[in-house]
């Protein structure tokens, strides 16, 4: 067959396949408009991938910030599917890599590959001792699937302007989400595109440091700083009307985190602060919604301190094992004789939920040798962003290390709402903490470039 057959043929298959996707899309429109818009987005996210693995992960990025309106559920929803077709599309990209092209994660930032790996080993491990092994399995699953985001990310950003396009589609994820809640509260509390109030808190306080990194380092007047600027309001407004007393907290650490470790950029950091201090208790006095407002002035708990009780209990019974993968929700009705008296029994007996604290849900479910690891990978990833902080302000870098401070400060943030928010299977939380090894990884790879051309 000749070269112009060949390529008619395949173009007639690209049309076949093309022709197949938009009747598929077509009838599921006529099912439910639902469907033919993820569908359509579907098609679209994996043209982008397979094009290239980095504007595949900016589109995770951004898109994973809607689940609301994620058309499907369990094993094949829309962000599941996504993140396969990343991955074979990451595949793909190394098997055509020379060798001298390609990186090692694990030989780059041992500090954070080991602890993902014996996080991961450790909760298939706890496969065979949980109480559920099909629950563990299924949590397993997961875990897994936010693993793999480190060798992705790691292998997707390779420049400095990698760097930004991913924290700007963070921001842009997080505006959008926070917009759709705007829209849609009713005076409600604001869940935005995550769907919780709560979660959806954690991520815009994460995002908010991200974007005052980024109008930091924007040209003045610009108007891509004034659109940052306005996505910060955006934001800020969102958080506050989500009622989230976990969100607050979050943004008061980021902040405070900054004050410490924003090196030359410090009195700046000291200035915003301030202005928070002064602009989030005038919003809710004057301006947030009735239903923020009274849920942060609630004097109870709504049952989190009966969860904590009874997560307590399961850790002393289980320091070292846990429970199984996934499995605080199986086996918490049977803790609940044991912690006392409790105010919220139909929380923990009735319809179980889950601790409402990633921290003490991770050392319940896979032991403390589970939690160390996790603490491991988040300590090792904040590590990773410092460092690259320093290196691309000694290469006089100063715009780019403030950005990788304020991964650093992002991830302090978001880390610090997981203690009132059950978290660990965020894949945005597991993207986060995938970035700095990829920056720091950009920022070695500079710093030699830069001794060579000296």
């Amino acid at each position: 067959m000749s070269v112009s057959e060949r390529l008619a043929t395949r173009n007639l298959v690209l049309v076949a396949v093309a022709g197949a996707l938009s009747l598929c899309i077509g009838v599921a429109a006529g099912v439910s408009p639902r469907y033919g818009v993820a569908g359509a987005l579907g098609v679209t996210f994996a043209v982008a991938v397979v094009a290239d693995v980095t504007l595949g992960v900016f589109l995770f990025t951004m898109l994973s910030f809607l689940e609301v309106v994620d058309a499907g559920s369990g094993a094949l929803s829309f962000i599941k599917v996504a993140g396969l077709i990343l991955f074979v599309s990451w595949l793909a990209s190394q098997a055509t890599r020379s060798q001298r092209e390609s990186r090692s994660l694990l030989a780059s930032s041992p500090g954070v590959a080991i602890p993902v790996i014996l996080f991961v080993s450790w909760s298939v491990i706890s496969i065979v001792w949980a109480v559920s092994s099909g629950k563990a399995a299924s949590s397993t699953e997961r875990f897994v699937l936010d693993a793999l985001l480190f060798p992705i990310v790691f292998g997707a950003i390779r420049r400095r302007d990698h760097i930004r396009w991913i924290v700007a589609a963070f921001v842009l994820g997080a505006v959008l989400s926070a917009g759709i809640g705007l829209l849609q509260s009713g005076g409600a509390r604001l869940a935005g595109g995550i769907g919780d109030p709560d979660g959806e808190a954690a991520l815009l306080a994460a995002a908010l440091m991200l974007d005052l990194g980024l109008i930091a380092t924007l040209p003045r007047g610009s108007a891509t700083k004034s659109l940052a600027v306005l996505g910060a309001v955006i934001m800020a407004v969102g958080l506050v009307d989500t009622g989230s007393r976990g969100g607050l907290v979050a943004l008061g650490a980021g902040l405070v985190a900054a004050m410490l470790f924003a090196g030359q950029w410090r009195a700046r950091a000291v200035q915003v602060a301030l202005v928070a201090a002064v602009l989030v208790p005038f919003y809710l006095l004057v301006l947030a919604p009735s239903a923020a407002v009274q849920h942060l002035n609630e004097n109870t708990t709504s049952g989190r301190t009966d969860l904590w009780k009874v997560g307590l209990k399961m850790l002393e019974t289980n320091p070292v094992l846990g429970v199984g993968a996934g499995n605080f929700q199986v086996a918490e009705p049977q803790y609940v004789q044991q912690v006392g008296q409790i105010t919220r029994a139909d929380i923990i007996v009735d319809a179980p939920r889950v601790t409402h604290d990633t921290y003490l849900e991770l050392a319940d479910e896979l032991g403390i040798p589970g939690l160390l690891a996790f603490l491991a990978i988040a300590l090792g990833s904040i590590s990773c962003a410092l460092r690259a902080a320093r290196l691309f302000e000694g290469a006089g870098d100063p715009s780019l290390g403030l950005l990788a401070r304020m991964i650093a400060l992002g991830l302090i943030a978001l880390l610090t709402a997981d203690i009132f928010i059950s978290n660990e299977y965020e894949h945005l939380l597991w993207l986060l903490l995938s970035l700095p090894p990829a920056v720091l990884a950009v920022a070695r790879s500079e710093t030699r470039t830069r001794a060579l051309a000296r």
